[in-house]
């Protein structure tokens, strides 16, 4: 039996992580992520018709079965969390139009799974992640949003290989 291949999102709207991984026997695979960053010089339906078709190809050419994306978390700038929420509609659209099982894990739930303390901060989850995840070379620098679509992915399969 092939190992569950996930697609991991951390959702934005100005920029949107994605992590495409499996569990192997020694633990998590990285098989691609990026951090795909929308136009903020163009229309919000450009923007979210970007994300779509993004993640339409993403799931194209990777094949994953479920989609692990992270809970919104409003904080006080309501005009953003509308964005989030509208791109994070778009992306559970298309998981679910193709038939992937979608699932949902909440901030503090990934920082336990990945640090083993619900209050981590960036720098913790990053250390965490890369002793996790062997990560490939990159020209330029992870940003923060890859590296936590990269734990979403940690924390879905290993809640995966508890079951």
């Amino acid at each position: 039996m092939q190992p569950e291949i996930v697609l991991a999102i951390d959702p934005g709207f100005g920029r949107i992580g994605l992590a495409v991984m499996k569990l192997e026997q020694d633990g998590p695979k990285l098989l691609f992520s990026q951090c795909l960053e929308t136009d903020s010089k163009k229309a919000r339906p450009e923007r979210l018709l970007f994300i779509g078709r993004r993640i339409k190809d993403v799931i194209k050419k990777w094949h994953p079965e479920t989609l692990a994306i992270e809970t919104l978390f409003f904080n006080t700038n309501t005009t953003s969390a509308i964005g989030v929420a509208e791109a994070r509609g778009i992306i559970i659209y298309e998981a679910a139009r193709v038939g992937m099982k979608i699932v949902e894990y909440g901030p503090q739930t990934i920082k336990i799974a990945v640090t083993g303390y619900g209050k981590a901060d960036k720098i913790q989850m990053e250390i965490m992640v890369k002793k996790l995840v062997t990560l490939p070379q990159k020209s330029s620098k992870r940003l923060d949003d890859e590296i936590d679509a990269i734990a979403v992915g940690i924390t879905h399969l290993a809640t995966k290989k508890s079951i």
